[in-house]
């Protein structure tokens, strides 16, 4: 579901440009967060798809990272020890064991203070309100993916088939 094979206009261009401006700024971010927690990126990562996908069994959550089974044990294990997931077992089935964040990954995941005191947060709140709100309606749009309902995605699937 990329673009690959289109040819950009500038409007595309600048907006994928400005996009990968946004994420190189964010990122010294993202490192502070996964150095308070003792963690690396990747795990950082984890830590936020676990936190989208809730209470899960961890079988599901290596699926969702797309990892082999004793990867993703390792991996919780990792987390575990650094107080970010929690294991539990399941009520329904005693041979599966469950997966949740715990308090400490649910900071992880917000980031409050680290990303409050950062530079990106400076830039983003000396926007006037109004810029504000329509950015986060437009990232908001972004990380929720294109909807069903939205002509404009169907009629670009169309001119992509």
């Amino acid at each position: 579901m990329g673009v690959q094979g289109l040819a950009l206009e500038p409007t595309g261009r600048r907006v994928l440009l400005a996009y990968l401006r946004a994420v190189a700024l964010a990122e010294p971010v993202q490192r502070e967060l996964a150095a308070r927690h003792g963690i690396s990126l990747a795990d950082l990562y984890a830590v936020r798809v676990l936190a989208r996908q809730g209470e899960v069994p961890i079988s599901r959550y290596g699926d969702e990272l797309g990892v082999p089974r004793s990867t993703i044990t390792n991996l919780v294990d990792r987390l575990e020890r650094a107080g970010l997931v929690e294991r539990l077992p399941s009520p329904t089935d005693r041979r599966i064991t469950l997966v949740r964040l715990a308090p400490a990954g649910q900071k992880a995941v917000e980031g409050a203070v680290v990303l409050r005191d950062s530079e990106v947060a400076a830039r983003l709140l000396a926007l006037e309100p109004a810029a504000q709100a329509m950015l986060a309606e437009l990232l908001e749009r972004v990380v929720a993916g294109p909807s069903e309902g939205n002509s404009s995605d169907s009629s670009e699937a169309e001119a992509t088939r």
